[in-house]
């Protein structure tokens, strides 16, 4: 088993996390670049966050990337892969010789850092890891985290904010229609980090229960928009009866939801008083596709 490296506090780590939102601001994709070697392939991942609006910073530590691969001969769907419990031996002892059935982990390349997942949304999103593995089906991805990670209600300071269940290891099952094909024998996934979902806190004391859910661009939609005033201080929220998902506004009161199931939606417009909600029903949400809204303009 690897062991996770701890990012120091101080200095180190505040040059570290400017590094770490340098690097996100950028929108580079990977695409075909032909250097694929034979029997191989190319994975990018990708990182972005469905917010909550009680957190300012949400520093997260992350140490590897990895992606289970069955590089057995035989073709199987993704049903094949729903016993494949993570933490068992066959996540561990890949010496054993089973990997048609549980496969074996490939660690793509990392520049291990802390990200303020906070500051990941409205289409910010950032490249933690690229790889060389093996050819085969891509079942799992796996994040090692480290420690260091840190949350903050406000931006006067933060807290700990350690593993609820002191698993430093984050799971996401990787489906045929969560993988972007980019041809070429390259490869994307990208990852929604759920912090209303991932954050318990009991009487103030807060940990870290990951959930994070793997989708392709190409097999969802997006609802991009405009809210204003930014006095108003908006949450906004895409739901219909199968999902949900919540999105806060950037300082041009632009916003944007990734990763949607294809289907019609309903987004709701919370507001500070003395501001009024607004509701707009029937969004209809198309694979790889983008619902642009009219600009929203918030009354009093």
């Amino acid at each position: 088993m690897k062991q996770v490296k701890q990012i120091c506090a101080g200095s180190f780590l505040v040059a570290v996390i400017c590094t770490v939102f340098i690097t996100s601001c950028k929108k580079d994709k990977p695409g075909n670049s032909g250097n694929t070697p034979p029997g191989k392939q190319t994975v990018s991942v990708f990182l972005n966050d469905d917010p909550d609006p009680n957190y300012a910073s949400v520093l997260v530590n992350i140490s590897y990337v990895e992606v289970k691969v069955d590089t057995g001969t035989t073709t199987h769907d993704d049903a094949y892969y729903d016993d494949d419990h993570e933490g068992e031996s066959g996540d561990s002892a890949q010496a054993g010789g089973n990997g048609d059935k549980f496969g074996k982990w490939d660690t793509l390349s990392v520049t291990p850092g802390v990200y303020d997942l906070v500051k990941l949304r409205n289409g910010a999103d950032t490249l933690i890891a690229k790889g060389i593995a093996d050819m085969g089906k891509i079942s799992k991805l796996r994040i090692t985290l480290g420690t260091g990670n840190k949350i903050s209600v406000d931006s006067t300071a933060s807290v700990d904010l350690p593993i609820c269940n002191k698993n430093m290891y984050v799971y996401a099952k990787v489906r045929s229609n969560t993988i972007d094909d980019l041809s070429g024998n390259e490869f994307a996934i990208h990852l929604d980090f759920d912090l209303k979902k991932s954050i318990k806190n009991e009487g103030g004391q807060f940990c870290l229960d990951p959930f994070v859910k793997a989708y392709a661009e190409s097999a969802t939609g997006k609802i991009t928009g405009s809210v204003q005033p930014a006095e108003a201080h908006a949450t906004i929220m895409a739901f219909n009866e199968s999902d949900t998902a919540l999105t806060l506004p950037g300082a041009d009161g632009k916003f944007e939801f990734r990763g949607l199931t294809p289907a019609d939606y309903s987004v709701s417009i919370k507001a500070m008083a003395p501001f009024a909600d607004t509701v707009i029903n029937n969004v209809t949400v198309a694979e790889g596709a983008e619902a642009k809204l009219p600009d929203i303009v918030l009354h009093q």
